[in-house]
């Protein structure tokens, strides 16, 4: 059984702890989920952590990024 990491920051907890519950969350809707949804989602997925990947980006530059990059794929999801 995998362990749980210690983290002597709680709030460094509730982020694992968000982490697993979503992990946890998208396993049970990926049968409900159509392929072209699941392609764009992991296109987001993928470039998301490339760049959390690099340490020395700064978080925000981060998330402008990648609010570019799935803005049209959110506005066109929410037209359908």
């Amino acid at each position: 059984m995998p362990r749980t990491p210690q983290f002597a920051n709680p709030k460094d907890r509730e982020i694992y702890d968000v982490h697993r519950r979503y992990i946890e969350a998208m396993e049970g809707r990926l049968d409900s989920i159509s392929d072209g949804s699941k392609d764009h989602y992991l296109r987001i997925l993928s470039t998301l952590t490339e760049k959390l990947a690099t340490p020395t980006k700064p978080l925000g530059e981060i998330i402008g990024e990648i609010m570019s990059e799935a803005a049209p794929l959110l506005f066109q999801a929410m037209q359908r």
